[in-house]
């Protein structure tokens, strides 16, 4: 069901402050008592809305990358080819979130809980990374091939995150391996190291 205006706004609030206290303080600096408070709401209301902390940041996770959807369809990714485009995207992804150290490190954090409440978020966190891909492949009616591609690249591009916030690999190498990942899935007969990472 689609939220109204002020249900819509209400939402907007809640999510602006949970990614401004996990900007600043990170996992442990949101709690649902705060968000509330400085949302403006009340507790059962943002229950309402977002069923667990975890629900919550993912879904400021989601908003974000539905603004780089929408940023993508004004500025469409550069590349001459399908893997030149794919890597711009994900490199896209990377700088926005590498931006905000402290926010990703709470919402990957809150992606991968284990919380089974996050579940229907996180899917649309993975088909919308999804989406972008095949977009960027210029794909209207993609393959099953195609789609197998498009999924392992955003499951690659997640668990290059958590190897990331993890402090198992450094910032720099998330987009050299996925890169590396979308040459060897997309680049046919080029070589991984051919790619401009940007």
């Amino acid at each position: 069901m689609a939220l109204t205006q002020s249900q819509h706004a209400r939402q907007e609030r809640m999510l602006n402050v949970a990614a401004r206290l996990a900007s600043e303080g990170g996992f442990d600096a949101v709690q649902m008592r705060a968000v509330a408070a400085e949302a403006d709401v009340a507790l059962g209301t943002l229950y309402r809305y977002f069923p667990s902390k975890e629900y919550l940041l993912v879904s400021a996770m989601l908003r974000q990358i539905e603004t780089l959807a929408e940023r993508l369809a004004v500025s469409p990714p550069r590349g001459d080819d399908p893997l030149g485009r794919v890597v711009d995207v994900l490199g896209r992804a990377n700088r926005a979130l590498q931006r905000q150290q402290q926010f990703t490190i709470a919402v990957v954090r809150a992606l991968v809980s284990g919380d089974e409440t996050v579940a229907p978020v996180v899917r649309q966190v993975r088909s919308l990374m999804s989406s972008m891909i095949l977009a960027a492949m210029e794909r209207d009616d993609p393959t099953e091939r195609e789609e197998l591609v498009a999924g392992l690249l955003q499951e690659i591009w997640l668990s290059a995150l958590v190897a990331w916030i993890t402090g198992v690999a450094p910032p720099s190498s998330v987009t050299e391996k996925l890169a590396a990942a979308a040459g060897l899935l997309l680049g046919g007969d080029r070589s991984p190291t051919d790619v401009v990472v940007v």
